[in-house]
Parts: structure tokens; C-alpha cells; sequence
């Protein structure tokens, strides 16, 4: 079933959610959206997609299709803050088979769309820093002055590769692409008395050094990779993805025509691509911007996930 398809993606209310992503999710209630999942199969998290026949689950679609879902090869999600995320680690793979966890690991990759300038990142236990400094966290005065400060820019690559303790804080806007996993460790959480995992998390530490690249540099790894198409007003390409790609416009309003068929794209439309023939990008005006996108970043850059 070779074509391309949109996604309906599916809006997470969070504690910390910064409110960027509520007009576009329609959202009213009074927990912002703190995660738009754009690409999942995860029951907790059902992604719909738009076919000839209507609207089905992406997880029913994708095995219908035969594109490999065990495990999909990454997931995707829209992440706005507005208030500190909790201190977490991530496990590596051998970590799950390790711990007796179901499914792999979680290697996530932010890409910043948008940061307040008081907004940070916080990467990694600076050096020379005892790991069991984080038991004491809870009676700091200050917690996060023992982790590498970052003041994330926008197009800002920040690799969290398991193991590598993190945080933010301020209002911040990004894309993630991770492993498709929900497997996170919370250490910290600001007094909001969710659950912490602190054992789990010390267990799997690794690496603390922050990895970032600068400028919407092309990111590849062995689990995925992304690229930054940055069209201009016309751009004609096909697409890197040897199983699929996945598509997520985040600018004004933009046309794609496949020569067959043709898609009108607003801020954070996402398109799941199993056709490697030619696609023709064309951005319209930017007076074409709609309300619910006016106060996101028109950065017309277009982000390809693909494996």
C-alpha cells in the first residue's frame, strides 16, 4: 500500500504543558498540552491515520501494511513547557533486558523549535559529580545547580542517549523522535508527588556528558535519523526512508503534490510516506497562516524521520 497518508496525531495534558500546542490540539480544559504525539503505534497513545476508507488506528494500519512494528523504529511527539519537567533517566537496551522490562530502551532526540530566553536544559551530572548526590535532591535548596546548564537555541540537536540524566526548565518548544518506548525514571519532580524511580535510574547512568548540534544539523543514528529540509519557496525531493518516512511541516501554509495527489500543510501536520517517488514542496505566503498556528515559529523547515 505505497502512498502517502496524513496523521491525526493524539494530545497529552501534562503538568508542566506550556500552552504552544493547545489552540492547535483544541484544547480548553485548564491543563495544557505539554505532549502532541504525532507517530505511535503505543496503545497509551493511539495515533490515528487518514486512509481512503476513513480514519484508523496507525497501530491497525501499519500492520495491515506490513511496515515493521515490533518494535516501530521511533516514535514522535511535539513537547511544550512551560515549567521545570522532572529530573529522569532513560534505560539502554541492555537496561530493559537487565531489569526484566518489556521492550527496549528510550534513546531520544530533541530538535528546539522555540526557547524563552531564561529557558534551560539541563544535561548530565557536571564532572567530578558523585552520583549519589542525587538522593539528596529532595532537600537542595537548589537541585539542579549539580547538572550541566544549557541555554538550548532554536535548531538546537540535543541527544539524550540513555543513561544521561536530564532536565528543563522555562518555557520550551520541541520535536523528539525516541525509541518507541515509555520507559522513563524519575528522580526528581519539583514536588508534585508523582512516583520517582531513583534506584532504577542510578542504575542505568552511563555517559554524562551533553552531545548537541548546533543549527538543524542532520541527525543519524543506528536507531533513526532526521533530516531538515529548509525549502526555500519550491523544493522538489524524494524521500531517504527505505521503510517509510514520516513528515512534519513546521511553518506557513505549504503545498506537497506527489503528481498524483496534493496536500495542504499547516504548522505540525505530519505525513507518513511509503512512496519514494518524486514530492514538490511549495510554500505559500505567509499571510496563509491560520489562527490556531499564528503565535508557532514559522521556521518552513520540513523534518523528515525515516529508518
Amino acid at each position: 500500500m505505497n502512498g502517502i497518508y496524513r496523521l491525526i496525531p493524539f494530545a497529552v495534558p501534562k503538568p508542566w504543558g506550556g500552552g504552544h500546542l493547545d489552540a492547535l490540539a483544541q484544547n480548553t480544559a485548564a491543563k495544557k498540552i505539554g505532549e502532541y504525539v504525532l507517530f505511535s503505534n503505543l496503545p497509551q497513545f493511539p495515533v490515528k491515520v487518514v486512509t481512503a476508507a476513513g480514519e484508523k488506528l496507525l497501530a491497525d494500519f501499519l500492520c495491515e501494511t506490513g511496515i515493521p512494528t515490533e518494535p516501530l523504529p521511533f516514535m514522535l511527539k511535539l513537547l511544550s513547557t512551560s515549567d521545570s519537567i522532572s529530573v529522569q533517566n532513560h534505560p539502554s537496551d541492555a537496561d530493559t533486558q537487565a531489569m526484566g522490562l518489556k521492550g527496549g530502551g528510550k534513546f531520544e532526540c530533541w530538535t528546539i523549535l522555540e526557547a524563552d530566553p531564561g529557558a534551560r536544559a539541563y544535561l548530565g551530572l557536571k564532572h567530578g559529580e558523585n552520583p549519589q548526590v542525587l538522593h539528596a535532591l529532595e532537600a537542595e535548596k537548589n537541585p539542579l545547580s549539580h547538572f550541566n546548564a544549557i541555554q538550548p537555541q532554536q535548531g538546537d540537536v540535543i541527544k539524550l542517549n540513555p543513561g544521561l540524566v536530564h532536565s528543563t526548565t522555562g518555557r520550551l518548544l520541541f520535536y523528539e523522535i525516541q525509541q518507541t518506548s515509555d520507559h522513563t525514571f524519575r528522580i526528581y519532580d519539583f514536588g508534585r508527588g508523582r512516583e520517582l524511580h531513583l534506584e532504577q535510574a542510578i542504575s542505568c547512568m552511563k555517559d554524562q556528558t551533553p552531545d548537541i548540534l548546533p543549527g538543524f544539523q542532520n541527525l543519524v543514528t543506528d536507531k533513526f535519523s532526521v533530516k531538515y529540509h529548509r525549502p526555500g519557496k519550491e523544493f522538489r525531493f524524494a524521500v531517504s526512508g527505505k521503510k517509510f518516512s514520516v513528515l512534519t511541516w513546521m511553518g506557513s501554509a505549504a503545498r506537497l503534490n506527489t503528481g498524483k495527489d496534493e496536500f495542504t500543510l499547516v504548522w505540525g501536520d505530519s505525513l507518513l510516506v511509503t512512496d519514494q517517488s518524486d514530492l514538490l514542496l511549495t510554500v505559500a505566503a505567509p499571510a496563509a497562516i491560520e489562527p490556531a498556528q499564528a503565535n508557532l515559529p514559522m521556521i518552513d523547515v520540513l523534518f523528515e524521520a525515516y529508518c
